[in-house]
């Protein structure tokens, strides 16, 4: 039998009196809880009206069955409203039951009815009455369908507020991660000392890695050759307090055998908890190579996740192993050569490169045009008396400024034959797209105006904003002539590529009203320059610039 509501208030989880509380605000009268499945009270409030439940349950069994609010008894000068809470979540067997006034009335003989069928002592009752909101039944209904859907689409508000806050903290992970390989990319230029790099390292990585302690073990070298026999010659560097000693260190790495030298080893709770395990002061572990020029030169760890306590533990996952492996690659990179500026360039320059590469994928039929439009871009600018900053600056642009291809159908881009004027619109979407693509990098925003202009015209015909003669960005202008020299020169499997005299003559034409004269001249006092570079593979061509750069 179900207890009487004036005993006392009941305990419910977190969830379900948010959605009690809801309830009790819409209608400005406390409900009571019902398990229907145990015929339980789950919770009542000592303002509420008791009345008899059990005799009812059958009846909140079919409330809960059927899903929506209903009334079960009406007897005026009262009605019971019970509204089920599945489509909340809080339990597919708990329904909310509350007793309202229809009409306000003085006489017990008003209110003696009523309280017979509900079980309730007749002066009991009308004390309680007294002053209570009038609900017509109809009413009543329409208020509990609403209360519903407002509870229902407060939960998905919440929902999504968790998940938006989950991705906010995704992201400023992966910046902080990408803040770090940033500054530690910047540091391989302008360190000279080996020894500052490592340190700089691990105190970069200290706050981001949630480590006890991080380390770098690096393997000892004889005659300029690592060799793995002697620990002491072994040199190790560490950022907080390192649960072992040195020595113990290096032979747990050593215990690991030939494994960490070429893959990541992950250790957490389920391997350190086993008899086996024989280094009881570390919990967690992330062990990553640093990449050498043939072999590992050494590793990279983490010892100790920092959410580990007596009463929880964190544990080392994916996230931490990705940036430790990251920043273990760029510290290989950097131990490996002795130019670390030129290694920088050409580090940036191959990541800005496997941009192009998605290009190359994409259109098959311009393969290595990127390439040669930014070595051409580079010697026009050159002659033109462009800084050296510059021409580093349009030479990323050249390898970039078709990369808003990447958003044209397939079909358009790699048509075997001329294009429609639909065609040819989707086509000239490219430059907008490629400046969407790039517009977030920060590092990349010298070369946005040269992505975004490049196919701008001298008299203000060309795309995607007409721009006329100055107003195009000088050196989007020198990649105006660059990119056309390479597409009229290339041969496609529809055509040859334009004989050289066809070109002089398309060029001297253009200047002025295609492309801007005074790079059209430069272009004419180095074309042998170019025609020659024309023949050099895209890659060979694009090593040199860099060669040029170091």
């Amino acid at each position: 039998m179900l207890p009487s509501v004036e005993a006392s208030s009941c305990a419910t989880d977190d969830k379900t009196q948010v959605v009690l509380d809801a309830l009790a605000k819409a209608f400005a009268e406390p409900f009571a809880l019902v398990n229907t499945d145990s015929g339980d009270l789950v919770y009542f409030d000592h303002e509420a009206l008791s009345c008899d439940l059990y005799n009812r349950l059958e009846l909140l069994v079919e409330v809960g069955r059927r899903g929506t609010p209903e009334i079960i008894e009406d007897v005026s000068p009262l009605t019971m409203l019970a509204i089920p809470l599945r489509c909340l979540g809080v339990g597919a067997n708990l329904v909310a039951v509350g007793i309202f006034v229809t009409q306000q009335v003085t006489q017990e003989e008003e209110m003696a009815a009523a309280a017979r069928a509900f079980g309730i002592d007749v002066r009991r009752a009308l004390r309680w009455s007294a002053g209570r909101t009038v609900w017509p039944p109809d009413v009543l209904l329409r208020v509990a369908g609403s209360a519903l859907e407002n509870l229902t689409l407060r939960q998905q508000t919440s929902r999504l507020e968790t998940e938006v806050a989950e991705s906010n903290a995704h992201t400023e992970e992966i910046y902080a991660e990408l803040d770090l390989l940033h500054r530690l990319t910047g540091q391989l230029r302008l360190s000279e000392c080996e020894q500052e790099l490592w340190r700089n390292a691990l105190g970069w990585l200290a706050s981001t890695i949630p480590a006890q302690c991080l380390g770098i073990v690096l393997r000892g070298t004889i005659d300029g050759k690592v060799s793995d026999d002697n620990l002491a010659e072994w040199d190790v560097f560490t950022e907080g307090v390192c649960p072992v000693e040195r020595d113990e260190l290096c032979e747990l790495i050593r215990r690991f055998g030939p494994i960490p030298l070429s893959e990541p080893v992950l250790l957490n709770r389920a391997e350190t908890t086993l008899p086996t395990w024989h280094c009881p002061t570390i919990r967690e572990l992330v062990c990553v190579p640093i990449e050498g020029s043939k072999q590992p030169r050494g590793w990279l760890v983490a010892l100790n996740h920092h959410g580990t306590t007596q009463a929880s533990f964190g544990e080392f996952g994916s996230v931490e192993i990705q940036l430790l492996r990251s920043v273990g690659t760029i510290l290989g990179i950097h131990n490996s050569n002795l130019g670390l500026y030129q290694e920088q360039s050409q580090l940036f320059a191959s990541s800005v490169q496997a941009l192009t590469s998605a290009i190359d994928a994409k259109d098959r039929y311009t393969s290595g045009h990127s390439n040669r439009v930014a070595f051409f871009s580079v010697s026009l600018a050159e002659r033109l008396g462009l800084s050296k900053a510059d021409r580093d600056t349009i030479y990323l642009a050249g390898l970039l400024h078709d990369i808003g291809k990447i958003g044209i159908d397939d079909q358009v881009l790699n048509k075997p034959g001329e294009l429609t004027a639909e065609e040819f619109e989707q086509i000239k979407l490219h430059p907008q797209l490629g400046y969407e693509i790039l517009k977030g990098v920060r590092q990349l925003d010298k070369v946005l105006p040269m992505v975004l202009h490049h196919h701008e015209a001298w008299d203000g015909s060309g795309y995607p904003h007409g721009l006329k003669k100055t107003e195009t960005p000088r050196m989007a202008r020198i990649m105006a002539v660059a990119d056309a020299y390479d597409a009229m020169s290339s041969d496609r499997p529809y055509r040859k590529g334009m004989p050289d005299e066809k070109l002089d003559e398309i060029f001297r034409a253009g200047a002025g009203t295609q492309w801007d004269p005074d790079v059209v001249d430069a272009f004419f006092e180095i074309r042998n320059e170019i025609r020659q570079t024309a023949q050099v593979s895209s890659c060979q061509a694009s090593l040199e610039y860099e060669d040029a750069l170091s």
